[in-house]
């Protein structure tokens, strides 16, 4: 018996049909493994969170920025409004609260006062019902005041006279006057007095009318400013009578508040004339 011995070659071996039954050799498709995966998600959630505190943080540093805008601008027009107004408060015609939250006051008619000197030329009228400013007379029924001296005489109008004449000059007045001015001095008073008050964390302002007999009652309340509080212990209103050789002052404190931001606000403030 003989035994015959077939050598394949390469190329048959690859021209050469796999045999029937034949398991083929297992295949590896590329991907991600498990931990991989982890991995990257925990990447990914690292790199949001300092996203997001970034996008957070600026958000917060534009928010702080604009309320601490609100806070200026609200708390700068509400000095802007009582530096105004204090400015030409009546000389001595000021009262000031014990609590120092509230402030009231006369005001000077600047109106009127364009068209006189504001001074007259009697040496020593008192006891007598006329005076004559050095360049011209006021209108009928305006209201003056001479040597006021505190707010009580302002506000029962016991310095306070009317203008009986009209445009004429030497002035004639309803009533004979209680005391001459040191410095010769008159001024011709607006109607309305004004008050100043700081209620619940709200400025308010009040206004009273006035006349010869002196204020009414201060009224129809407005609100100036919200969110108001006290500068530590300081009032908010205070108050230095003038003198010959001082002009009144009225100094203002008062912090404004909006979620964390505060501002403080402190003003100086001149009234122009002695009385």
């Amino acid at each position: 018996m003989s035994i015959k011995l077939f050598i394949r070659t390469n190329s048959e071996n690859r021209n050469t049909p796999p045999v029937a039954n034949q398991i083929p050799r297992e295949t590896h498709t590329p991907g991600f493994t498990l931990i991989e995966l982890i991995v990257v998600i925990v990447l990914l959630g690292v790199i949001g969170l300092a996203g997001s505190q970034f996008i957070s943080s600026a958000f917060s540093g534009f928010s702080e920025t604009e309320t601490r805008t609100q806070i200026y601008e609200e708390g700068k027009s509400a000095l802007v409004r009582l530096e105004r107004e204090i400015h030409l408060a009546l000389p001595n015609a000021v009262d000031v609260s014990a609590t120092g939250d509230t402030i009231s006051f006369g005001m000077i008619d600047e109106t009127e006062m364009r068209g006189i000197f504001g001074r007259y030329t009697e040496n020593n009228p008192t006891n007598t019902a006329s005076i004559t400013d050095y360049t011209a007379g006021l209108p009928q029924d305006s209201v003056i005041s001479i040597y006021n001296t505190n707010w009580t005489q302002f506000s029962s109008g016991s310095r306070l006279y009317r203008i009986t004449s009209n445009n004429a000059n030497p002035m004639t007045l309803d009533g004979n006057i209680q005391a001459s001015s040191p410095y010769q001095r008159f001024f011709a008073v607006r109607n309305k007095a004004v008050q100043y008050k700081v209620s619940a964390n709200v400025l308010y302002r009040f206004s009273a009318g006035v006349d010869t007999g002196g204020t009414g009652s201060f009224i129809t309340p407005k609100p100036l400013v919200k969110n108001i509080y006290q500068t530590g212990s300081l009032p908010y209103f205070s108050y230095s009578a003038g003198s010959s050789t001082k002009n009144g002052s009225v100094t203002i404190h008062f912090t404004m508040k909006i979620k964390d931001e505060s501002i403080n606000f402190d003003k100086d403030i001149h009234i122009c004339n002695v009385p």
